[in-house]
């Protein structure tokens, strides 16, 4: 289930250089293996001394790609893949921080009557929405921890929830993406279109990525 997540932050940079194998990453410090053989290479840590046998091999070459097998298999992705991934995952997870940014100051505007905007308000409040319904999911597995075993793999108000929350997640970014899409109201002004229209694109990418991995309508329990 967790393979969506784990594919985007077990991205990582395999390079050789004066004769080592390093591998870094976004989530772990920088690895160096030394050679044993041409196929097989051990590990170096930091501040302990270099692993007694070869912990990491490379796997020759087959239908399938180019594989490296240590503590996890990886493959071999093109570079321009491997970037575009990043450059996604971050845009998402901007367009999710400055939604959460300026969800006070929509509510505040909301409040006082001067600054009333009724056409702005889809605008304002589904990407609102769909941020809010992923927290909820993350809340939601964190309040689970000490049971997650008992909550998620049966039907339970917090599975049941889970759910709930990924479709939410998904109607939410597709209701943001269209009223941000559609023919603009005179009374719509242009800065909040555009954020409003950025900020569906990456709830958008975000729902698709998602519902290719069984994500949207995830029933933890089945």
């Amino acid at each position: 289930m967790l393979h969506f997540l784990e594919r985007l932050l077990g991205l990582s940079h395999v390079r050789f250089h004066d004769g080592k194998l390093s591998i870094s990453s976004l989530g772990q410090a920088s690895q160096t293996f030394l050679p044993v053989n041409e196929k097989q290479f051990r590990s170096t840590p930091q501040k302990d001394p270099p692993h007694p046998v070869a912990s990491l091999d490379l796997v020759p070459l087959n239908g399938d790609g180019r594989f490296i097998q240590g503590q996890m298999t990886m493959k071999m992705i093109p570079a321009w893949m491997a970037l575009g991934e990043i450059l996604a995952t971050i845009f998402v997870l901007l367009a999710i921080i400055s939604i959460l940014f300026y969800a006070p100051f929509w509510i505040l505007g909301g409040i006082s009557r001067r600054r009333r905007r009724p056409p702005e308000r889809p605008l304002r409040l589904w990407p609102l929405i769909a941020v809010l319904s992923l927290l909820a999911i993350v809340c939601i597995f964190a309040l689970s921890m000490h049971d997650l075993l008992g909550r998620m793999g049966n039907p339970t108000v917090w599975s049941g929830t889970v759910w709930a929350m990924t479709l939410v997640f998904a109607v939410s970014s597709i209701a943001s993406a269209f009223y941000s899409w559609q023919r603009p109201d005179q009374e719509v002004r242009s800065g909040v279109r555009r954020f409003s229209i950025i900020a569906s694109l990456a709830l958008l990418i975000a729902t698709v990525y998602l519902a290719y991995w069984g994500i949207i309508g995830l029933r933890t329990w089945a």
